[in-house]
């Protein structure tokens, strides 16, 4: 059977600057509008595509936790704490008593919440607010968004600090560009934080909003993040004081070599269903596609989601397609610190001939694609988007979103939490 998307689209340049939105256009208008005021706008309006999509996220955000999975089991028995993870929880135990310290009262009662809340799960990567929890950083002091970025810098490794700085600088820029810099900006990203800072028992926190969505977990020493979202819309800044950063390159980089490094029959193994220019889905199997997520199976509100393997499996791999594999898992897991870094690794590695390559697109230096990384531990997804707040209908190279999540209960640490919860809590 022949899969042909129903709308034929013909865009040639790939610079972000020629589709932007003209200035005058009634969406960016009243351009000073709060971030409430822009979520409520959206949320009401049917028309828009982000509403029917928000509302069935909140039906799954609704359901109890099981867990990502291939088939709806958990498999038990993947998870264990390591203790050689040696993570920076001392560190990050002190950050976080500073966090709680420096906020008022009634902030700390905005913010906080039990190591187990179902608000681990409020996380979403729009720029519109789907489940207002804890507090966002334009509404804290500057002394209390300061500690929260020292959080930051403790709870991740240098690079992957860089990184999230460099993707909310990149939301800065959009949020100038669109003329909307109340609603997209460096600060415009909830915080939550759950549980007591301790060396020993479990606690962490999340940090979400546009195109940035960490949830950190930690427990004497081991150091988990997942689910995360790092995207940007363009992933460049051509102008201004930061002028030529860029984001998630390393990603697109990586996962091209690896794809380009195998055999036309592997290709032909790792290649989906599907057009990389599908605008409706018409291409992809039945449930594979929407039009906030397009090609990514693991964003926002997922947490549950059933999807089997898929593509070429890494057993077919020679080493060094083998390590490829493992470079692309370890680009995404750049955001953790060194210890927890390498047991991540260690994890990933163990079930390396379980881990599947899985490609969407043509194989070039210019085109869009999808790719994912996907094991019983760790699933890595890179997709280039069409435009949200720029005017492109089709994916181009300068919209990206990856996600990372860690199936089996993984996610949240989830798993690290039952197994110290049936270990007493020791």
């Amino acid at each position: 059977m022949s899969y042909v998307s129903k709308t034929l689209i013909v865009e040639e340049s790939g610079n972000f600057r020629d589709y932007i939105i003209p200035l005058e256009h009634p969406r960016l208008h009243p351009n000073d509008r709060d971030p409430r005021t822009h979520s409520k706008g959206v949320l009401g309006d049917e028309s828009i595509f982000l509403t029917p999509v928000a509302q069935n996220w909140l039906r799954l955000y609704e359901a109890p936790y099981k867990g990502f999975t291939t088939d709806g089991n958990v498999r038990e028995g993947l998870w264990h704490r390591d203790a050689s993870a040696n993570g920076p929880t001392e560190a990050m135990t002190k950050a976080a008593e500073k966090v709680l310290s420096t906020a008022t009262e009634a902030e700390r009662k905005r913010l906080s919440y039990p190591v187990d809340a179902h608000e681990w799960r409020s996380w979403s990567n729009p720029e519109v607010i789907i489940v207002d929890s804890g507090i966002r950083l334009e509404e804290m002091s500057n002394s209390l968004k300061s500690a929260v970025h020292e959080l930051l810098k403790a709870s991740l490794s240098p690079t992957g600090y860089d990184k999230v700085v460099k993707a909310m600088k990149v939301n800065a820029f959009l949020g100038q560009v669109t003329t909307l810099t109340n609603v997209m900006n460096e600060n415009s990203y909830h915080f939550c934080f759950f549980g007591t800072p301790s060396t020993e028992r479990p606690w962490g926190f999340n940090l979400f909003g546009h195109h940035i969505c960490l949830n950190v977990f930690t427990l004497g020493g081991e150091v988990v993040i997942g689910p995360f979202f790092v995207g940007a819309e363009p992933n460049e800044i051509d102008d201004g004081p930061d002028k030529g950063m860029t984001v998630l390159n390393k990603e697109e980089a990586a996962g091209l070599k690896l794809m380009k490094s195998l055999s036309p029959e592997q290709q032909k193994k790792a290649t989906l269903q599907g057009e990389i220019n599908d605008i409706d889905g018409s291409t992809m199997p039945p449930g594979r596609w929407n039009p906030a997520d397009l090609r990514g199976l693991g964003g926002a509100f997922q947490d549950n989601r059933v999807i089997p393997f898929e593509g070429i499996c890494v057993k077919e791999f020679d080493e060094s397609q083998r390590k490829a594999v493992l470079e692309i898992v370890g680009i995404f897991n750049e955001l953790l610190p060194s210890g927890a870094y390498d047991a991540m690794l260690r994890r990933v590695e163990t079930y390396l001939d379980e881990t599947y390559f899985a490609w969407i697109g043509p194989v070039n230096d210019d085109t869009p694609f999808y790719f994912r990384v996907y094991s019983p531990i760790v699933m890595n997804e890179f997709d280039h988007h069409n435009g949200v707040w720029l005017a492109n209908a089709l994916p181009k190279k300068y919209h990206i979103h990856t996600i990372q999540r860690l199936p089996n209960r993984g996610d949240y640490g989830t798993a690290l939490y039952d197994e110290w919860l049936k270990g007493g809590g020791k």
